[in-house]
């Protein structure tokens, strides 16, 4: 019975600490910061040749995705919808394509291209467009306030440009999984210590 005790206690033990590098090593991205919050009420239409259009800067190297949420109402869209990422000067970096047949009404979408390697500290335009929507295939995107962790400056749409932007979540590439696999483990350690810490007061 002790044995099996002893066992049982070990097995645990071994998974706790076991799982996170297991998981840590299937990482191919990992996100920066938490999505911003957002007034469902306040949003910009995208369908035709009305494109959103929006300036960030970059926080990491190896950047490789965009999060952000995309309305759909009535699930009405299925046609492309296109992120293009761009430099200040118009040149595109990335592009990537989704189908508006994916695309739940209010869902978190992440736009996954080839990581930029030296992305740090540089500022880029995306757009997001639906160029074979008509209006009543309209897609919307969430507008909020210039936001500092995402890096969220300046918007523009239909020719008129507005501080802030769309709540997005940016993602980098790992450069060292056991770096990653280090940043775990010292986050739980952390938690775990500041936890009982803050029974003891």
């Amino acid at each position: 019975m002790r044995k099996m005790i002893w066992f049982t206690v070990v097995s645990i033990i071994v998974m706790v600490f076991a799982v996170p590098v297991i998981l840590a090593l299937g990482l191919t991205m990992v996100p920066l910061n938490t999505q911003p919050g957002y007034d469902p009420n306040i949003r910009v239409s995208i369908y035709r040749d009305r494109i959103f259009v929006q300036k960030f800067t970059s926080n990491t190297a190896s950047l490789t995705a965009l999060g952000l949420s995309i309305r759909n109402p009535n699930l009405k869209n299925k046609t492309s919808i296109i992120l293009n990422l761009q430099d200040l000067e118009g040149n595109i970096v990335r592009s990537v394509a989704i189908s508006g047949m994916n695309l739940e009404d209010g869902s978190f979408t992440k736009f996954i291209f080839e990581p930029i390697p030296d992305s740090f500290g540089k500022e880029y335009l995306f757009t997001i467009s639906s160029p074979g929507a008509g209006p009543e295939e309209t897609i919307e995107v969430f507008i909020i306030d210039p936001e500092e962790s995402s890096g969220i400056t300046e918007y523009s749409y239909m020719g008129e440009t507005y501080s802030g932007g769309t709540p997005i979540v940016v993602y980098k590439s790992p450069e060292n999984k056991l770096s990653v696999v280090k940043s775990i483990y010292s986050n739980w350690l952390s938690r775990l210590i500041l936890g009982r810490s803050q029974k003891s007061l």
